[in-house]
């Protein structure tokens, strides 16, 4: 294939810039294209071809141990691809400045060689470009662009006349469509899996740590619930809510190490006043309403409810259950799989507990680090707003991440407080709460879910496990305030990883809802109907087989005849071979007899000519129109030749 100057060099640094390996690919590009300017070559041969490609076998066990060491466990296999490239550079390399317009790929075992057919290892590098760009999941107007243009002049040696252009257009637009399409699916398996096998650990690590209940919550508990989108629950308002929409689990006073727990652990039982009915907290119902479907899962139905501030009474509330604990979270006991019920809520009256000593305790471990940060930082003002004001001020400097390397030899809040100053939502909560309990502001951690996506087809709020959230509620002034120091951009940072097979699993996730609630909310009238519809409909089903039966049944006679007949069984041919088999010349059963003849030639003699024989015979057995009567009797007489042949 015909390459234009420079285009092998270009094509490097392309793949360098989208791979995130710009300083290498340029220095790779200068060295692949010098061999335009330098004239001196290597008369390479075979054997040192095969030991070049042992070097880009071990090139290759090279970059999977950089991509395993490199990368997240999820990120190993998408890691590789992208660097594809480099393990044909050494072959690249040899055929460029060797006397050699081809290349041999093969390798060594001991002194045996095992080596292919030569090849233009040119293509092969350019395809590997090709594919680890398109992996690289590079989706702005330059990479497409830039993409296309590596193809058009690749396959720009095809043309030779209008004809072939118009070729060559086609087959240009269908090469970039399909590897992009390759590259995408890639990316968007790779994150399929990755996250899936996420999932499946992290619902195994919640089975080892049972607590439906949520009396305590780990750092990191949160953070691997964002490696899904899975949806957890469906939020219908009957009118238009503020976005975000915070919706509580749980509240923690009391932290020790990197776990926060709610404590007392005791429980009231709530009991129905009405068939499905409970009041959780106040008296009557809220001013505000909303519909919430929420998946409890298959372990007996327990878990805690999330619910908005100032939630009242709930409706239709199928549970066998209720308990509240001090820290006012709703419990769910032997529940369906399936929750679908209603709400009420008054969102400006909130029923949590007032503060206690818990609430302003800060551990001794931490306590050091929180005084010398607020202090050099200046954050404890003259009155509660102030010193809020101060601690908002400087968490503006902080980033949102969800990838944290903390420093074994300090504490986690003190790395994130004066090195890292990067982390996700539980870090900034934990924070927040022990600084503004150091100033004298009552204050607990909570957690729960923050919901802006708004779906049209559903009408309905998503909560999805990588909404899962923490944040801080605040005793200042005369009541309970929702503080969230969290940068605003964590929604976006936890979406841009989300798979390309998410709509789908969100309309599975949709039909699997409806499905559920018809299984479960149809009446037992309409039960008897169906059962009704569904007997008439199976006795009529039988009478009209019966019926059918009847009319296309078979006589006896007609019964007893074979589907098929053989036709050809008694052409004297097979007694042909019976003689030639006692002279030696055995037919094996699978062997034609065509390749029989062919083989055993020089035995049957030159004068012997068993093709006429041989056709008849063929004909007389698998030709379904022909005139079997007329064929016998030329087989016959053929075979009647072959006869007089022998004797004489």
């Amino acid at each position: 294939m015909r390459f234009l100057p420079l285009f092998i060099g270009f094509s490097t640094i392309f793949w360098g810039f989208c791979a995130g390996w710009e300083v290498f690919s340029i220095v790779a590009a200068v060295i692949f294209e010098a061999h335009n300017l330098i004239k001196t070559r290597f008369d390479l041969q075979k054997k040192d071809f095969v030991r070049i490609s042992d070097l880009s076998s071990l090139v290759m066990f090279i970059l999977l141990f950089y991509s395993y060491v490199e990368n997240e466990p999820r990120m190993i296999f998408l890691g590789f691809i992208t660097t594809l490239p480099i393990i044909f550079m050494p072959l690249l390399f040899a055929q460029l400045f060797s006397t050699s317009d081809k290349v041999v790929i093969g390798t060594k075992f001991g002194k045996r060689i095992h080596a292919h057919a030569p090849v233009d290892i040119r293509t092969l590098y350019i395809l590997s470009i090709l594919f680890a760009t398109a992996a690289a999941n590079i989706k702005s107007v330059w990479f497409i662009a830039l993409f296309m243009l590596i193809i058009f002049v690749v396959l720009s040696g095809t043309v030779k006349d209008q004809k072939s252009f118009k070729r060559y257009l086609k087959f240009c637009f269908a090469t970039v469509f399909i590897t992009v399409f390759i590259g995408s699916m890639v990316v968007g398996g790779h994150f399929l899996i990755s996250r899936k096998m996420m999932q499946w650990y992290n619902d195994w690590y919640e089975s080892l740590s049972a607590d439906p209940f949520k009396t305590s919550t780990s750092m990191g508990s949160i953070g691997r619930m964002k490696l899904s989108g899975e949806i957890v629950f469906r939020v219908y308002p009957e009118k238009k809510v503020p976005l975000p929409l915070y919706m509580k689990e749980a509240d923690y006073n009391v932290v020790v190490g990197n776990t926060w727990y709610a404590r007392p652990r005791k429980t009231d039982s709530v009991f129905p006043d009405k068939d499905m009915e409970w009041q959780f907290f106040g008296v009557g119902e809220g001013s505000e309403k909303m519909k919430l479907s929420l998946w409890m899962g298959k372990k007996k139905g327990e878990g805690v409810l999330p619910l908005p501030e100032g939630a009242k009474r709930a409706t239709e509330l199928d549970v066998a259950g209720i308990e509240i604990n001090l820290m006012g979270s709703v419990y769910v006991e032997e529940g369906p799989e399936l929750l679908d019920f209603t709400i009420t809520y008054d969102s400006e009256n909130r029923f949590e507990p007032m503060p206690g000593k818990s609430d302003l305790f800060v551990p001794k471990q931490e306590k050091a680090v929180i005084d010398e940060v607020m202090q050099r930082n200046g954050l404890t003002g003259a009155t509660q707003e102030e010193t809020l004001a101060n601690i908002e001020r400087f968490f503006a400097g902080f980033t949102y991440t969800l990838d944290l390397k903390n420093n074994a030899e300090e504490s986690v809040l003190s790395d994130f407080l004066n090195n890292t100053k990067a982390g996700h939502c539980e870090y900034f909560a934990t924070a927040t709460v022990l600084m503004l309990r150091n100033a004298g502001i009552a204050a607990r951690y909570r957690t729960g879910y923050m919901l802006d996506e708004y779906d049209t087809f559903e009408n309905a709020l998503l909560a999805r496990k990588r909404d899962a959230h923490a944040w801080v509620i605040a005793y200042i002034g005369d009541g309970w305030k929702t503080i969230d120091l969290t940068p605003p951009q964590w929604k976006s940072a936890d979406s841009d990883g989300k798979s390309l097979f998410e709509p789908v699993s969100d309309f599975m996730s949709w039909v699997k809802m409806k499905y559920e609630n018809y299984r479960r909310k149809k009446s037992t009238e309409f039960n008897r109907i169906l059962i009704a519809a569904a007997s008439i409909l199976t006795i009529f089903l039988m009478i009209r087989v019966y019926l059918r039966k009847r009319r296309v049944k078979k006589s006896e006679s007609d019964e007893e005849k074979p589907f098929f007949k053989a036709t050809g069984l008694d052409s004297p041919v097979y007694k042909m071979l019976d003689y030639y088999a006692e002279n030696g010349l055995t037919r094996e059963d699978s062997e034609t007899l065509r390749r029989w003849m062919e083989k055993n030639r020089e035995k049957l003699g030159e004068n012997v000519d068993l093709s006429a024989l041989v056709r008849l015979h063929e004909e007389l057995r698998f030709d379904t129109g022909s005139d079997k009567k007329t064929l016998m009797a030329e087989l016959v007489k053929e075979y009647e030749e072959w006869k007089k042949s022998k004797k004489s």
